[in-house]
């Protein structure tokens, strides 16, 4: 498993032994895992069937926990592996045409108030600030994926439906989440790639060990990134001052080779012999060596009077 997966299963285990202790986040959080796993089969004859799918064994006793806390619905529970991906099990919770289910579908936005298929019917209990919390906790658990800090700021959601995609993404800003979306495959998927407002996700979501430690890896990442400006920054700076030192030392060289040194005033004669004698110097270092010591703008004023004269030579 690779570690930005790893780091996603970490966040979905600390999520999954979350309870919610108000009987309406139950049924949001349920709400949002039934949204983001669920498959609606219509069987005809106004009958359906409801499967929900993971490879995750501590969402999918998630998933049976809330069931049990919340409905009264019949299920069985298939474990079987992917065809592809052999060492991967897949959880299958199937849930077969029953009243009890109606109202587990209407919860989910899955059907009307008549029973009829929609693409979304928002629940009311959302108009609550915690129950929202609670249904985007269910619905990252089911099809969220955030990548590891190490690697990058990346977090997304996935959904089948424009309404469902729209009303998740306008959640998401009213809890001070924007997020972006992008079509991939047959899903629509909203994602956030700012590493504030990941960590305001994890936080909102309840996932605060993950959060303890994408800030921790955050921070030392932001004090790497700014050792190596500085480093480089340094480097460029010591770059520059050799190329204009080597620079210097030239201008000199022609002037005591056109015997114009021996006829410039002492000042500029001592910064001259100075600049030779120390080839690396700075100009702030050449300014403490001058008798008296000059300042570096004073040093600097020097310098160019010297390379004006080696230019009016040429």
């Amino acid at each position: 498993m690779s570690e930005e997966l790893s780091f996603s299963a970490m966040v979905k285990g600390e999520l999954a032994l979350l309870t919610p202790e108000l009987p309406c986040c139950q049924r949001m959080e349920l709400a949002g895992l039934v949204r983001a796993l669920g498959r609606l089969r219509l069987q005809g004859g106004g009958r359906f069937a409801l499967t929900l799918a993971t490879d995750s064994a501590p969402v999918s006793r998630k998933v049976i926990r809330l069931l049990k806390a919340v409905t009264a619905v019949k299920y069985e529970v298939v474990v079987m592996r992917r065809r592809k991906l052999r060492k991967n099990l897949v959880y299958r919770i199937h849930i077969p045409h029953q009243p009890a289910a109606i109202a587990l579908l209407q919860m989910a936005g899955f059907i009307d108030e008549q029973g009829l298929p929609t693409a979304w019917a928002e629940p009311p209990e959302l108009a609550n600030d915690h129950c929202r919390r609670a249904y985007l906790r269910g619905t990252f658990l089911g099809s969220g994926w955030v990548a590891a800090p190490e690697k990058q700021h990346h977090l997304e959601i996935s959904t089948l439906d424009t309404e469902a995609a729209d009303a998740l993404g306008q959640m998401l800003f009213s809890c001070g989440i924007s997020a972006r979306m992008v079509a991939r495959r047959e899903s629509l998927v909203l994602y956030v790639k700012e590493g504030d407002q990941i960590i305001r996700f994890l936080g909102l979501v309840g996932a605060h060990q993950a959060l303890l430690h994408y800030e921790e890896v955050r921070v030392i990442k932001e004090m790497k990134n700014q050792v190596n400006r500085q480093v480089n920054a340094e480097v460029a700076n010591m770059a520059k001052q050799a190329d204009a030192a080597a620079r210097q030392v030239e201008a000199i060289e022609r002037l005591k080779a056109a015997g114009a040194l021996a006829r410039v005033s002492p000042p500029l004669r001592e910064l001259a012999t100075l600049r030779l004698a120390y080839p690396d110097a700075s100009l702030k270092e050449l300014g403490e060596l001058c008798r008296p010591p000059v300042s570096k703008s004073g040093a600097a004023h020097r310098m160019r009077q010297l390379m004006a004269m080696a230019e009016s030579l040429e």
